[in-house]
This record gives structure tokens, C-alpha cells and sequence, in this order.
């Protein structure tokens, strides 16, 4: 049967679920603190990666050619947070979705379904990321971005292959630039994931649907600090992440300078292996053979080193047993 037109008598009507409220449910869940950056290392250990770095990018960037004027709120001072994995496009997938994830769908994933990336919304109102040849922003409040609507709050660019339109908003991308060889203006893939995070202002606070909080420089100070003190306890828990650092960039710098590191000094094959024990048994149980796993368990030792580049390179050393136990 075919359907019959309606005419001008009928609209577009609906149930539609406001973006910025159901971001603000989320954030409930993630109290402001270290849990934000532990999430971005859970997400990172969970796509394989090998280091982790935070960058606090003190920078002001040019706002002649962005894609729209608004964006010139967000070329001030951000949080970097780079891994040296790519993107899939499962991950695209399930970084899109809002309270849930195809992580739920993939053994040995132990991040919260995705929902931890959105803890992000403390610091900011506008994240976005560069991950292998794509450029993604994220604009929840749909107003920042040009052609942006409640079904689809963002853009995404493959900025190898569209070289030329990418150029046309060349300030756009500039702050990536020199990031940890970062460089999206260059027309060439590159393997690794950088996220950026704009500081959200006092004025950006107080429109904001999200958060009426402010994060100025000296808060991401402040969570870097503790990030630090923290550093030693996640790498225990994690099962392919091998080094936590921290980063400064000062105006002017050409590139960003090392503060702190924070990691394993005993890496090999075989303690890579040991570390990633519940990731292969994970899988193992999530193939369709239907043979029932074994018991697993696995002890080994960490040495994990400290170094706080920027206090005459004070040195920490810390050797501990780790042990995983997957049934």
C-alpha cells in the first residue's frame, strides 16, 4: 500500500530529548576532580594505547577564519589530552551516543559505556578532537557551529581528503598545530588522537546550559597537581598505558614543554602481556565456541618511575606488585 501525501495540514511533531539537560544528568554522575582525567586514560588504555599526555595550552589563537564568529570564544587557553591511538569507527560510534555505547559490546572495554567521555562538560562547552585524518567538534548547545541542529550537534571532516576546505578555515585548526606532531593543516594522516577542550570563561559560564562553572588556568593547574599525585596508583590498573605525562605551553613557545612523567620502566613484551591479562581473557570468553573459560591469574612487577621536570627534576621511584585474577 502506498502512503498517501499530508498535505500542509500536518508538522513535524514530537518527543525530543534537550542535549545540554541529559549532559548535565551525566555529569551528576562524575564529580569535578581527577575523575575527569582518569576517564580520558581509561578511555585511552581501552583503545590501546600506549602514553597518555596532558597539556595545558595557555595559548591565544587567531580568530580571522573560523567557521563561524562565535567559535572565537574557544581560541583561548584549553586542556590537550593526546593518546597514540586512532579512532575506529565503532569508537566514532559510540563516542556520539549520550548514556550509552557500543563499548557494552566489545569485551575487555572497562570505561562506563562511553558515558565517561561527557565528563569532559566540566571544563568545557565545545570539545572536540583530531583522530588519524578527521577533525570532530562537538556543539551541544547547537548554536556555536554553523548548520548544526538537535539531531546532529556537530561536524566532522576528513581534512586529507577535503585539503582545501580545511585550509579555507585555517584558525580553526591552527591550535592543534605542533601539538605532539599534530598537524591537520599539513593534508596527511596522522596516528595518533589529540583531544582539545576550551577553558570554559566566565562568560561562556553564564549562558551555558551545561555548567555555570568557570575553569580558568589555575583550576587546570590545580587538577594537573593531583593528577600527579595520582599517577603512580592508576598506572597499577591499567592494561596498556605505560606513561602518564603532563605538558605546559607558554604564549609564544613552538611547542609545549614537559612538566612531569610518570611511568613504567620495566616495560617488555612479556610484562605487556601480563598487564593485559583481562583484555585476552575477555575475549576469549566472547567467542561464539561456547568453551567455558579457566580461572586466570597472573602476579608481576611494576617499576614505576616519577619525574617532576620543572622542581630540578626531582626523581620518585616506586616498585610495586601488581596481580590480575579474571574467572
Amino acid at each position: 500500500m502506498t502512503e498517501a501525501p499530508l498535505g500542509g495540514a500536518w508538522h513535524d511533531f514530537g518527543q525530543k530529548v534537550d542535549l545540554t539537560a541529559r549532559i548535565r544528568e551525566v555529569l551528576l554522575n562524575y564529580p569535578e576532580g581527577t575523575s575527569i582525567l582518569k576517564e580520558s586514560i581509561q578511555n585511552a588504555d581501552d583503545a590501546r594505547a600506549t602514553v597518555v599526555r596532558f597539556c595545558l595550552d595557555r595559548r591565544q589563537h587567531p580568530t580571522g577564519s573560523l567557521l563561524g564568529p562565535s567559535l572565537a570564544s574557544f581560541q583561548g587557553a584549553s586542556l590537550l589530552v593526546y593518546n597514540d591511538s586512532v579512532f575506529s569507527e565503532k569508537d566514532y560510534e559510540s563516542i556520539s551516543r549520550i548514556g550509552e555505547s557500543v563499548k557494552k559490546e566489545q569485551a575487555g572495554k572497562t570505561g562506563r559505556f562511553g558515558v565517561g567521555f561527557n565528563s569532559c562538560y566540566h571544563i568545557t562547552d565545545l570539545p572536540s578532537f583530531v583522530s588519524g585524518s578527521d577533525l570532530v567538534i562537538f556543539d551541544p548547545h547547537c548554536k556555536f557551529l554553523p548548520n548544526v541542529s538537535s539531531t546532529n550537534p556537530g561536524k566532522r571532516i576528513n581534512f586529507v581528503s577535503h585539503r582545501d576546505a580545511v585550509k579555507e578555515f585555517s584558525d580553526q585548526l591552527l591550535p592543534y598545530k605542533g601539538a605532539f606532531g599534530c598537524d591537520p593543516l599539513s593534508g596527511k594522516a596522522w596516528p595518533a588522537t589529540l583531544f582539545r577542550l576550551p577553558l570554559r570563561t566566565q562568560a561562556l559560564a553564564s549562558q551555558s546550559n551545561i555548567s555555570k562553572q568557570q575553569y580558568n588556568v589555575e583550576k587546570v593547574e590545580e587538577l594537573l597537581g593531583q593528577l600527579q599525585e595520582e599517577a603512580t596508583l592508576m598506572l597499577l590498573f591499567l592494561k596498556t598505558v605505560g606513561s602518564i605525562e603532563v605538558f605546559d605551553w607558554a604564549e609564544g613557545q613552538p611547542s609545549p614543554s614537559l612538566r612531569f612523567t610518570c611511568s613504567i620502566g620495566n616495560q617488555s613484551a612479556r610484562l605487556s602481556q601480563e598487564r593485559s591479562l583481562f583484555l585476552r581473557v575477555s575475549q576469549e570468553a566472547a567467542t561464539p565456541s561456547g568453551d567455558p573459560v579457566p580461572t586466570s591469574s597472573s602476579c608481576f612487577k611494576l617499576d614505576i618511575k616519577c619525574n617532576h621536570h620543572a622542581r630540578e627534576r626531582r626523581h620518585k621511584r616506586s616498585v610495586s606488585l601488581a596481580c590480575s585474577f579474571v574467572s
